[in-house]
């Protein structure tokens, strides 16, 4: 095992457990470890439906300086009369929003820019792309990854390039663990699932003396968007479930339709101005 590779970023993710009183017509699964956070409101709020399924963006501010973060919520709610699974690994893993709101598939965010152009996801690396000196560590864990590591660095491949490719590894197969671990989950008529609470500590802000990110209630930080230049942006939450010509094609082969739940919903649009 060989610990020490070059890295920009050592993150760690840090959940906060979420608890509160729920209204007994719509009760909220527990997702989380059991603990007390403090309520904070959020600023905008938005919503949409489509079937059972109705969907829910909560943005704690609307107003940043450039170069700060944005913090949501993301809650899913049944609308409908029967019971229907949600699989979505959003509601375990902060880690999954990120890696959706890259492939625009599941429950994920999209993000315009001040002159209406989609922003693209940014991983956690992406910030520090001009920072040449090593500030971190990015653990290569057994054979299978040194043995990764060692075929890109004989592709000549740049530092920066190779971290993004562990990283992307080591995102994949968290997901894949999380799919074994962490149930489905089942939503009864008026209950409702919410993303955690969660956030990107960096040792290497720490250390030099940068302000780190503190938690906010329920809201979970957005590191994947990078709003660095003033002006006004948007943003909004997406369920992308609706069914694929591919899968109709295999349900009209078994006789049965899609599932109620397998529908497109797209919240408004929330107006977000960052400011110089």
């Amino acid at each position: 095992m060989r610990t020490a590779h070059w890295t920009i970023l050592t993150a760690a993710l840090i959940f906060c457990a979420s608890c509160g009183k729920k209204e007994k017509s719509a009760p909220t699964p527990v997702l989380s470890a059991p603990g007390t956070v403090e309520k904070v409101q959020a600023e905008a709020e938005v919503k949409a439906s489509s079937g059972p399924v109705e969907l829910t963006f909560l943005l704690h501010k609307t107003r940043i300086k450039a170069g700060d973060y944005l913090w949501q919520q993301i809650r899913i709610r049944n609308i409908g009369n029967k019971v229907f699974a949600v699989a979505d690994q959003v509601f375990h893993d902060p880690w999954e929003l990120q890696k959706h709101s890259g492939s625009g598939y599941g429950i994920y965010i999209e993000a315009l820019d001040p002159y209406g152009k989609r922003l693209k996801v940014e991983y956690s690396l992406g910030r520090y792309k001009e920072v040449e000196e090593v500030s971190g560590l990015l653990e290569v864990e057994g054979p299978q990854e040194q043995a990764m590591l060692d075929g890109w660095e004989k592709q000549g491949l740049s530092k920066v390039a190779i971290d993004r490719k562990l990283l992307e590894f080591k995102m994949n197969k968290r997901a894949a663990r999380n799919w074994k671990t962490n149930p489905v989950i089942r939503l009864s008529p008026g209950q409702s699932a919410e993303t955690k609470s969660a956030f990107f500590y960096s040792m290497r802000d720490e250390r030099n003396g940068k302000q780190v990110p503190k938690p906010i209630g329920d809201f979970a930080q957005i590191d994947f968007f990078h709003f660095d230049k003033p002006g006004q942006y948007k943003l909004r939450a997406v369920y992308s479930y609706a069914p694929t010509k591919e899968s109709m094609k295999i349900d009209r082969q078994f006789h049965h339709g899609p599932d109620p739940s397998e529908v497109l919903v797209r919240t408004p649009w929330i107006a977000i101005e960052v400011r110089p």
